[in-house]
């Protein structure tokens, strides 16, 4: 019996030395991957666009080359919307007193290279548009372009001040939009480039009956333009139009006045 009692205590410690004395599972780490995403937060955006619209009347001459001897490609219509490609270098001239360069647009997938003294970077007004229209069309959240009107106290048939601000970015910019929104002579094509002095451009296309049809230019000492006026004067009728620099671009004001 105690033989028994022997064997099984030994047995018992056995088990218990080899419970205790058994291997440990190897531990198993987890590998950390580096992602092949870039988790940047700065994001790449493609470079802007920049449009310019045509300004000229009778439409523009897309050509094949930088100068005006260039093969005509195709005409490209008042007031359509082409886009700026590039600039090239020593491209400058003046034409019909304008003052611009050859540069390349793409206009519906054509490609080729305009004279950009007939475009604008602010949209001209369309045919028969209206000035409330045309301020609509150019406004932006940024900048809401309003038209003021203000009649004469005696009444709108004694006189009326309509006034209109818009972005442009120069007086020959602001020039060629006036001459379309306010009707004026298409003869009378100021040289921007000897506007050095003061001066008066007489309309030749003036009528016997009307006394005064003509622009002036006001310069001051540092040989930069101050304001522009057009003067219509008949009899009993005179209308004045007048363009001055101002803080959102260019202020157009219109005044008519029964004499």
């Amino acid at each position: 019996m105690k033989t028994f009692n022997i064997i099984a205590a030994s047995l018992f410690v056995l088990s218990l030395v080899s419970c205790t004395s058994s291997p440990k599972k190897p531990e198993i780490k987890k590998e950390t991957t580096t992602s092949l995403i870039a988790t940047s937060s700065e994001t790449v955006s493609a470079p802007s666009k920049t449009y310019v619209y045509v300004n000229a009347t009778s439409g523009l001459s897309l050509r094949s080359g930088t100068n005006l001897t260039s093969k005509k490609i195709l005409t490209l219509p008042y007031g359509s919307q082409i886009e700026h490609l590039s600039s090239p270098a020593h491209t400058d001239m003046t034409i019909d007193g304008i003052q611009g360069k050859m540069i390349e647009v793409n206009y519906q997938g054509a490609t080729g290279f305009v004279f950009d003294g007939y475009t604008t970077k602010l949209a001209p007004p369309q045919e028969n548009e209206s000035l409330e229209n045309y301020a609509k069309r150019i406004s932006t959240p940024a900048n809401t372009v309003e038209v003021i009107k203000k009649a004469d106290k005696k009444g709108e048939a004694y006189g009326m001040l309509t006034q209109i601000e818009i972005p442009a970015n120069s007086f020959q910019e602001a020039y060629k939009i006036t001459k379309t929104l306010f009707d004026l002579p298409k003869k009378i094509n100021p040289d921007f480039t000897k506007t050095k002095s003061s001066i008066t451009i007489i309309n030749q296309d003036k009528r016997e009956r009307i006394h005064t049809d003509q622009l002036s230019i006001e310069v001051n000492d540092k040989h930069k333009i101050d304001s522009m006026t057009y003067l219509y004067e008949l009899k009993d009728y005179k209308r004045t139009v007048t363009i001055f620099p101002s803080p959102k671009g260019y202020t157009i004001a219109e005044n008519q006045t029964s004499l």
